[in-house]
C-alpha cells in the first residue's frame, strides 16, 4: 500500500520528506521480529550489540540467541496469545527474550522493575499475564504480588548470555543471597530450559500473526491517572520504525547508545527502531540522566535518543566547565527575561568558543549524527543551549524534537535539526496523519488556528485493554472509515510550511524528574483530610525537575493546625504516591476559582503560577521537609 492510497493522505506531510519516503511502502502485516529479521539479513555479520563489558555481538549472533530462548520459553509453556508480564533492563539476554516472546507470538506487558510495588501490583492486576519473565534482581518484590494473582514466574540473569568470569558471577549471587532475590526453584530459571533445549534440532515457527496482532500492552496514567494498559499491535511497531528511518539520518552499522530502558515506551521504541535499522547498538544500565554525559563521551554514538532531563545534564556538564559564573547565569536562566536570556545565550557561546583547545578537544561532538529529544516537551531554554553546544563542538546538525505518545507507538511528528524553524515539532514522520480541529465541535479548523491535534495511522493503538469506555473518548471514526487518535495536545499547524506547533496540553499531567504526575490523582487524596475543603494541583518549572507540584489548597476553617496538616500531606503523598508528588510550593486560599458550570478552574490558578513564576513571587511551602520520610 503506498502513502499516496491512504484514506488520510491529505492528512500527511510525506510532501516535506525526500523521494525515498514518498516512494516507501508500508510494512506487510507480519509478526515484529518477522520484519526484524527480513531488515537484518543484509547486515548478519555487523556488530548488533556491544556489552558494557566490550562484547561484540553480530545480528547473526542476535538471532541466534533468540531462537534459543524462543525454545526455551516454548518448552516453559509459553504460547500464541498469551499476555506475559516482562520486567528487565538493558541486558543482552532482556533483549533476546522480549524478542523470542515477538517470535512466539505472544503480548509483551513491559513491568518497570524499579517503580513501587503497589505500581507493579496495579500493572499485574491489570492485565492478569499468564506469566511473568523477570530478572533475578527484583525477584523478591513480584514474589508476593504473583503468588497473589497466581501468576506462574521465570527468572533470568544479568550475566546470562555475556562471557563473565566465575568471579563475577559468584560476587552476583553473593547480592542476590543477601537481598534475599536468589531464585531456588531451578524451575523458575530460564538457564534450566535453555540447559533443556540446547541440542534440540526443532526450529520455533515465527508465529503467524497479522496486523491486529497485540504485541505489547504498556501501561500508562492518561491525563487523570487512571491506570490504563495501552494495547498496540505488531505491525504498527514496524510501520513506525520504518517511517523515522526516512526521519533520522542514521545508517546501518552506524552506533546508537542504548540507555533507555525498555520498559519505558519511549525507551521501547527507541531499542526496536535501533535494531530494526541494523545498528550498532551500545547496551548500559546506566540510565539515570546523571550518567548520560559520561555516556555520550565515552560511547561516541551517532545517534542518541533522551529526555529534556538528559539533555538538561548534558547542558549542566558542559556550562560547568565553561565557567563558575557561566554556570550561576544559566541556573537562573528561567527567570530572565526574553531580552536577557539572548544576551546569555551570545554570552554561553562566546565562553565556550574562547575554552582551551585541549578543553574544547575533550568536549567535541563530531561524532554525533543525531540526538534526539522525546517523552516530554522540550523547553525553549534548552533546545536553545543544546543547539549552542552541539554548533560549538562540531555536532553534525541541531538537536531533533517532535512529539510522541503511548497511545501511537511514541514518535508521531519530529523536528529534524536545522531542516525545521525552532519552536516547532516539524512534520508528521512518515504513514502518520494529522489535522487539528475545534475542541467542541471536532470541525477542522483552518491551518494557523489552535485547536486539538488528531492523529492517524498504523501505529494506532487497539485501543486501552479492558476499558472501551476509556477508548471511546480518544479514538474516533470518521465518514471515511479512518480512525483518529484525540492526543490531547493543542497545536497549530503553519500555513506556509505545514510545520506544526505545540501550544500546551489539554491534559493537566507533567513530568517531575523521571515520573509523571497527574494532579487529579494527588487532589483526589487530598479530599481525604478532613481540614481540605478543596484542592488544585498546578506545575512549577524546575530546572533540576523539569516541573514541580504546587498545591493551591482552601480549608474547611481558619481554626487549623498548619504544621499538623502539612504533616499529614506529606505522610498521605509519600505514602501512596512517593516522592515526586510531593509539594515544593503550598499556597491556603480562603475559595478556588470555579467556572461558570461550577467546576473548580485550575487552568486560571495555572495562569496565574506562571506569572509569579516569571516575576520570582514564588514562596516554598518552608514546612515541608522531604528528608523526615525516607
Amino acid at each position: 500500500m503506498k502513502n499516496n492510497d491512504l484514506k488520510y493522505s491529505e492528512y500527511t506531510d510525506i510532501d516535506y520528506y525526500n523521494n525515498g519516503a514518498k516512494d516507501a511502502t508500508i510494512p506487510e502485516e507480519v509478526n515484529p521480529y518477522e520484519f526484524q529479521l527480513h531488515e537484518n539479513l543484509k547486515y548478519m555479520n555487523n556488530v548488533a550489540l556491544v556489552t558494557e563489558k566490550g562484547e561484540k555481538i553480530t545480528y547473526e549472533e542476535f538471532h541466534t540467541r533468540v531462537d534459543e530462548y524462543a525454545k526455551a520459553l516454548k518448552e516453559k509453556g509459553v504460547r500464541e496469545g498469551d499476555r506475559i508480564a516482562f520486567a528487565a533492563g538493558n541486558v543482552p539476554s532482556a533483549l533476546y527474550l522480549k524478542r523470542a516472546l515477538y517470535k512466539l507470538g505472544a503480548t509483551v506487558c513491559a513491568i518497570n522493575p524499579v517503580q513501587k510495588d503497589y505500581l507493579k501490583e496495579a500493572d499485574i492486576e491489570l492485565v492478569n499475564p499468564k506469566m511473568l519473565i523477570g530478572i533475578n534482581m527484583f525477584s523478591k518484590s513480584f514474589s508476593t504480588i504473583t503468588k497473589r494473582y497466581g501468576v506462574d514466574t521465570l527468572y533470568f540473569s544479568p550475566y546470562d548470555s555475556v562471557n563473565a568470569s566465575k568471579k563475577e558471577k559468584a560476587i552476583l549471587n553473593l547480592f542476590l543471597l543477601a537481598s534475599r532475590n536468589f531464585v531456588l526453584n531451578k524451575e523458575k530459571r530460564i538457564s534450566t530450559y535453555l540447559d533443556r533445549t540446547s541440542n534440540s534440532v526443532i526450529d520455533v515457527p515465527i508465529a503467524n500473526t497479522m496486523d491486529k496482532y497485540i504485541s505489547d500492552i504498556t501501561f500508562t496514567g492518561g491525563s487523570s491517572g487512571t491506570h490504563k494498559g495501552v494495547m498496540l499491535n505488531g505491525n504498527g511497531l514496524s510501520t513506525v520504525t520504518k517511517g523515522v528511518n526516512y526521519v533520522l539520518p542514521l545508517k546501518p552499522g552506524d552506533r546508537f547508545l542504548g540507555n533507555l530502558p525498555e520498559f519505558m515506551a519511549f525507551g521501547g521504541f527507541a531499542m526496536q527502531y535501533a535494531l530494526n535499522r541494523s545498528l550498532e547498538i551500545h547496551l548500559t544500565s546506566k540510565a539515570m540522566p546523571k550518567d548520560f554525559p559520561e555516556l555520550l563521551y565515552k560511547e561516541k554514538p551517532n545517534g542518541v535518543f533522551g529526555g529534556p532531563i538528559q539533555w538538561n545534564a548534558y547542558i549542566d556538564y558542559v556550562l560547568k566547565i565553561a565557567g563558575s559564573d557561566v554556570y550561576e547565569q544559566y541556573k537562573n536562566l528561567s527567570k530572565m527575561d526574553e531580552k536577557n536570556q539572548k544576551e546569555f545565550y551570545k554570552i554561553v557561546g562566546e565562553a565556550l568558543e574562547n575554552l582551551d583547545p585541549s578543553v574544547k578537544e575533550k568536549l567535541d561532538m563530531s561524532f554525533l549524527k543525531t540526538g534526539v529529544s522525546g517523552g516530554e516537551q522540550l523547553t525553549s531554554k534548552t533546545e536553545n543551549l543544546t543547539d549552542i553546544i552541539f554548533d560549538t563542538f562540531n555536532a553534525k546538525d541541531s538537536i531533533y524534537n517532535g512529539l510522541g505518545m503511548t497511545e501511537m507507538w511514541a514518535p508521531v511528528a519530529v523536528k529534524r535539526g536545522k531542516l525545521n524553524a525552532s519552536g516547532t515539532i516539524g512534520h508528521m514522520i512518515p504513514f502518520v496523519g494529522a489535522k487539528v480541529v475545534d475542541p467542541k465541535t471536532f470541525e477542522e479548523v483552518e491551518k494557523g488556528k489552535a485547536g486539538v491535534l488528531l492523529v492517524a495511522g498504523r501505529g494506532m493503538m487497539e485501543g486501552y485493554y479492558n476499558n472501551e469506555e476509556e477508548t471511546k473518548k480518544v479514538i474516533m471514526t470518521d465518514e471515511n472509515g479512518t480512525r483518529w487518535l484525540n492526543s490531547g495536545d493543542v497545536a497549530i499547524i503553519d500555513p506556509a510550511t505545514n510545520e506544526k506547533k505545540f501550544i500546551d496540553r489539554v491534559k493537566r499531567n507533567f513530568v517531575c524528574g523521571v515520573e509523571n504526575v497527574y494532579p487529579q490523582q494527588i487532589e483526589n487524596l487530598l479530599s481525604n483530610i478532613p481540614e481540605i475543603k478543596e484542592s488544585i494541583v498546578t506545575k512549577i518549572p524546575s530546572d533540576d525537575l523539569q516541573f514541580v507540584c504546587k498545591y493551591h489548597i482552601s480549608l474547611e476553617n481558619t481554626d487549623i493546625d498548619i504544621e499538623n496538616l502539612e504533616n499529614k500531606i506529606n505522610t498521605l503523598i509519600y505514602g501512596t504516591l512517593g516522592e515526586a508528588k510531593l509539594p515544593h510550593y503550598i499556597e491556603y486560599h480562603e475559595t478556588l476559582p470555579k467556572s461558570a458550570n461550577g467546576k473548580l478552574a485550575w487552568n486560571v490558578l495555572q495562569a496565574a503560577d506562571n506569572e509569579k513564576y516569571k516575576n520570582n513571587v514564588l514562596e516554598e511551602a518552608k514546612s515541608i521537609n522531604v528528608k523526615i520520610l525516607k
